[in-house]
């Protein structure tokens, strides 16, 4: 995912805080070789921040796509239980395990 992408789904309060920082940002031009180091630090640290805010909204995309997975293997394993299909059957079909069809059998 591109991080304009990741820009457009972050929450306003977020991208606003982003537009307002970048709009702060002073001509690093004419910045003296202190300031010109705070500055860098500065950056680093936002640049740090939305790293991980990037990086965690990848990671719960992962986890809510593996969850959907998950609850789809149920749903067909309880379609195919009613139908009448043998545990063994269901389990080569939606590869789940016998303590995960368990709970199907009530």
């Amino acid at each position: 995912m591109e991080m304009d992408e990741v820009f457009k789904n972050l929450p306003l309060a977020e991208q606003k805080k982003m537009l307002d920082h970048l709009a702060k940002l002073p001509d690093v031009r004419f910045l003296s070789s202190e300031e010109r180091e705070k500055y860098d630090e500065s950056i680093k640290a936002v640049d740090d921040y939305y790293s991980g805010l990037y990086g965690s909204y990848v990671e719960g995309e992962k986890k809510g796509i593996a969850k959907g997975m998950a609850k789809e293997k149920i749903d067909t394993a309880y379609r195919l239980l009613s139908m009448g299909m043998s545990w063994s059957q269901i389990m080569q079909a939606t590869g789940l395990t016998e303590e995960e069809l368990k709970p199907l059998q009530a």
